[in-house]
């Protein structure tokens, strides 16, 4: 219990790549897997138009875990 409350609590995470398109973003998914990098993933939603039709469009983050030498 104690190691993952110190992995999500204490854990610092940096930007690792951005993209509106949702193949971009599950190909470089799949590479951060196969490499074995933890990661993170967050959408935002710019919504759009009634009910979420015209104008819809969401952009995904990738966040990594930082490194010890990338915290100093």
């Amino acid at each position: 219990m104690f190691k993952f409350l110190k992995r999500v609590l204490f854990t610092r995470w940096e930007l690792y790549n951005t993209t509106a398109n949702l193949d971009q973003h599950f190909s470089m998914l799949e590479e951060l897997r196969s490499s074995g990098i933890d990661f993170k993933t967050k959408g935002l939603n710019f919504g759009g138009g009634y009910g979420g039709g015209s104008g819809f469009s969401t952009v995904y983050h990738i966040y990594i875990r930082k490194t010890k030498e990338q915290s100093k």
